[in-house]
């Protein structure tokens, strides 16, 4: 049984039109289309005193009264409206579309096409080169997207793709990952929202050419990160919203794979990310088992809230060179804990790590990290020859706007494997200017030539 049901916590009309409202675990959505500007009614079974309506950068001014709250949308967008200020109680997120440019032809032989207004039980969809996976609006698709050894495939359209069961539907693999791309190349996921995932969500694997473009993701259980990138190349996300748990994007490079196989050229634009009290927001790490990972851009981008972690990690683990990252453009509304985290280090997945249950119990490390376990002095050497570096990260007009103000953590494993070239350029908090780490709240190991311009 699909977890979203009406919502019963609000309505909403977009220029006197109602708009479906479903509830589905940690928040409420509702998703729609239009053109040029529109004015939304929300009313919510809630008194209200005040609104928030993240991202703060879009600048959009509620008028509240009772239970009512209106306001005017001039763009496409995706918005969280938060009611009094009270993280127990659910946001409602408004996903705004514009008019949708790439409708198929649903009795093309290669559409696997899912009618409108209705509910599938869909489970294991497998897609093959050529085809599109459709999920028209109004729909809710029950099931899990498989794909390896494909090209050209596309998955589309208005409707939600619910994770709720996917454990359900697991293939001849020990865990099942919600849309499952791997060894393939020429892909496009487009529009959807998914919902409720249990596991990882969107996971391109050693994939090239890979295009996500407006999806949207809500979800609040462990494990349930938003978009893996895995040992792939030319990759863009843009104009996402993400609410998870675990991780909302990480940048990984494990599985058995050639240690070639790393990552190269990843965009992340234009996106909205909510981390909730697992993982991080934007993440490379934590298997990094291949030589180099690269060239990797974080542009234009709103943090809304981070619970716990970081908002902007790279946690390397394993043995990899992680270098020419970038962090741009970027504003930050809340995050409680940590604000950036690089660092280099021996984790319970690297993998090296002890396999005995009891001793990573041992050596756990009850700190700023999660998942990070101490090295004895006499073992420094012998870890060392599987660890990496982290070098040459640009960090640019990054401002954290609202919220608490977070520390950050530059830490290198030793003297030989350094956290290096980091540069803060335009970093500000409040609107201050940050000039150096103590102004900042940096705390900074085995690391050099750390500048702050």
């Amino acid at each position: 049984m699909s977890c979203v049901k009406p919502s019963e916590a609000f309505k909403a009309k977009m220029d006197g039109k109602e708009i479906p409202v479903y509830d589905v675990p940690v928040a409420s959505i509702a998703t729609f289309t239009f053109k040029d500007e529109c004015k939304i009614t929300i009313e919510t079974n809630r008194d209200i005193k005040w609104v928030d309506i993240r991202p703060l950068n879009l600048n959009i001014k509620p008028s509240f009264h009772f239970n009512k709250v209106k306001f005017v949308l001039s763009q496409p967008c995706r918005i969280s409206v938060e009611l009094n200020r009270d993280p127990t109680t659910r946001p409602l997120f408004l996903f705004a579309n514009p008019p949708e440019e790439r409708i198929p032809d649903k009795n093309d032989p290669d559409i696997i096409y899912f009618e409108p207004n209705k509910v599938y039980e869909a489970g294991n969809i497998r897609v093959e080169s050529g085809q599109t996976v459709y999920i028209d609006e109004g729909t809710i698709v029950e099931g899990l997207i498989h794909s390896e050894n494909a090209e050209d495939i596309r998955v589309a359209g208005r409707g939600i793709l619910d994770g709720t069961r996917v454990n359900e539907w697991k293939s001849e693999k020990k865990w099942q990952r919600l849309i499952h791309l791997q060894d393939s190349q020429k892909i496009r996921i487009e529009d959807i929202t998914i919902v409720n995932s249990q596991t990882w969500q969107v996971v391109p694997i050693n994939c090239n050419q890979v295009n996500i473009q407006n999806v949207k993701i809500v979800s609040d259980n462990g494990s349930d990160d938003g978009i893996d990138v895995v040992r792939s190349k030319n990759v863009n996300i843009s104009e996402c919203f993400i609410r998870t748990k675990d991780d909302c994007i990480a940048i990984k490079a494990a599985w058995d794979y050639p240690a070639e196989n790393g990552v190269e050229k990843v965009k992340v634009s234009r996106s909205v990310f909510w981390n909730g009290l697992w993982g991080n927001g934007l993440e490379v790490g934590f298997e990094l088992r291949a030589n180099r990972l690269h060239n990797i851009v974080f542009d234009d981008c709103d943090i809304i809230h981070v619970e716990r972690g970081a908002v902007f990690s790279i946690h390397n683990g394993d043995y990899a060179v992680v270098d020419n990252v970038r962090y741009e453009n970027i504003r930050v509304e809340d995050a409680r804990h940590k604000l950036f985290d690089f660092a280099i280090f021996l984790s319970k997945y690297s993998t090296d790590s002890p396999k005995d249950p009891e001793e990573v119990e041992r050596r756990y490390l009850h700190g700023a990290w999660d998942g990070v376990l101490s090295v004895p002095q006499d073992q420094q050497e012998k870890y060392a020859s599987n660890r990496g570096h982290i070098k040459n990260i640009w960090a640019k007009n990054i401002s954290v706007i609202n919220g608490p103000f977070p520390f950050s953590i530059i830490h290198g494993y030793d003297e030989k494997h350094i956290v290096e070239n980091v540069s803060f350029e335009n970093l500000s908090v409040y609107g201050q200017r940050i000039k150096n780490a103590e102004q900042g709240k940096f705390t900074i190991h085995n690391a050099q030539n750390i500048n702050f311009l």
